[in-house]
């Protein structure tokens, strides 16, 4: 949004349509899908003052920055577990969810303790947003560009992470422009050092107990030796989890 109001605020200094109309617009209220800016825009574009293409321009240029802004609107929960989840599956169906009737004949004690499954693998997903945590203000309207991100050294924060009970991470950070990805094992997410208890409860948050339960957080450097391509996700998980067997 930031670019787009800057041009916006550009053809507002420079614009000779009629004050009493855009301060109507302005003040109007507007509801999805329509919305202030794009009133401006039709307004502008009316009188001439910007021609279609460059508004096409402008629209592709904010469809472009905010690709994934839908995803700072989930709830944690939704965000986190269910999407991160189908995600990852829609790009790779060799995934297998696992619950207990997935799980029934490979690992018949199952208790919710990962997500997904693959040749005796198995995963837990994890997903985190980068946003300006000074910022006040929604969730959203304060979602970081990658560029941003990076450039405040934004610190990814993974959540209830199990190592004791899973072979191989697969965490997205998600960015309004961009999606990242990491894939790393239990053994070398303990390997960081950087993993601190979560919980006060003794049976999650204590190191040496049967499952413990911890969080992390990186900045985009200190996670670069976990960092794999889209499209090289399945592949990271099997080579990693072949290392370790």
């Amino acid at each position: 949004m930031k670019e787009l109001t800057v041009e916006l605020n550009n053809l507002l200094k420079a614009t000779k349509g009629d004050p009493k109309v855009i301060e109507a617009i302005k003040n109007e209220r507007a509801l999805f899908p329509f919305s202030v800016e794009g009133s401006l825009l039709a307004y502008f574009l009316s009188i001439g003052e910007i021609s279609f293409d460059r508004y096409s321009q402008l629209n592709t240029g904010y469809c472009r920055r905010n690709r994934y802004l839908e995803l700072f609107d989930m709830a944690p929960r939704t965000y986190g577990q269910t999407w991160g989840e189908q995600h990852i599956r829609s790009l790779f169906p060799r995934f297998i969810k696992a619950t207990k009737k997935t799980m029934a004949d490979v690992y018949p004690n199952f208790d919710g303790e990962f997500d997904l499954w693959i040749d005796g693998i198995r995963i837990e997903v994890k997903a985190s947003r980068a946003n300006d945590q000074k910022g006040k203000g929604s969730l959203t309207s304060r979602a970081y560009l990658h560029s941003e991100a990076k450039a405040s050294g934004f610190k990814y924060h993974f959540q209830q992470l199990k190592p004791s009970c899973c072979d191989v991470f697969i965490w997205i950070g998600t960015c309004r422009d961009k999606l990242l990805y990491w894939v790393l094992t239990s053994e070398e997410l303990l390997r960081t050092n950087k993993m601190s208890p979560q919980h006060r409860n003794e049976n999650t948050g204590v190191n040496g107990v049967k499952i413990f339960e911890g969080q992390i957080f990186m900045t985009e450097d200190e996670l670069t030796p976990f960092a794999v391509k889209e499209t090289d996700i399945l592949k990271a998980v099997l080579k990693k989890a072949d290392s370790v067997n």
